[in-house]
């Protein structure tokens, strides 16, 4: 049965961070970030990993031929990304612009944002990109090719048979003589609109006469 030490041991909570540092700097990084850091009780710091150099860092583009060194520390104390740069900073005698921090949950989140990226070696920031602004897409010769496409699509409305087509066909000039062929009834004869049978009202003076 484990002790009531080892309970809160594996109870304790501890932050990560991955310090990152461009250039040249102390050959005791380690024990400088230990004493830059003791405020927040360090746990661990690891031994730096150093890159070989690269013309462009992916961490530091505004660095050219330059090296970069990795840090992974743990303290017991919680601390912001820009605490920790900052005490870094002060300790090693950097600038701000050479340190780069991220927690662990943030490294994990860019490694996978940016595990499929495609690494040419080439830098982006300087570099002429394509001149092309696609103006061909809104120019007037595409908007008057696109109207032409327009124009050679017809629409016609369906028709809908049904009992108002004696009235209706003669109101509608293509309905109308699709009808009377269908119907077998000439163009003379025609068909009379929904008025064309109404009641002769008398006049009152023959009635009177």
């Amino acid at each position: 049965m484990k002790s009531y030490k080892e309970y809160l041991a594996e109870s304790k909570k501890v932050y990560e961070f991955k310090i990152k540092i461009a250039g040249d700097h102390a050959k005791d990084a380690v024990a400088q970030i230990k004493a830059a850091l003791a405020e927040f009780h360090v746990s661990s710091v690891s031994a730096g990993k150093t890159t070989p150099i690269q013309e462009r860092q992916t961490e530091f583009p505004q660095h050219k031929n330059t090296q970069m060194t990795v840090y992974d520390v743990t303290t017991e104390y919680p601390a912001t990304n820009l605490q920790i740069r900052d005490r870094v900073v002060a300790g090693l005698g950097v600038t701000h612009g050479c340190v780069k921090v991220r927690n662990m949950a943030e490294e994990r989140e860019h490694e996978i944002n940016h595990e499929h990226d495609e690494r040419s070696g080439k830098a982006v920031v300087g570099t002429m990109q394509d001149p092309s602004n696609h103006s061909n897409l809104v120019d007037e010769e595409h908007k008057l090719g696109f109207l032409k496409e327009l124009n050679k699509e017809k629409h016609q409305g369906t028709q809908v048979k049904g009992i108002n087509d004696t009235i209706l066909a003669s109101s509608i000039p293509v309905q109308a003589k699709e009808y009377r062929k269908e119907k077998g009834i000439s163009k003379e004869k025609g068909v009379g609109g929904p008025f064309s049978k109404q009641n002769k009202i008398p006049s009152p003076l023959k009635r009177n006469a």
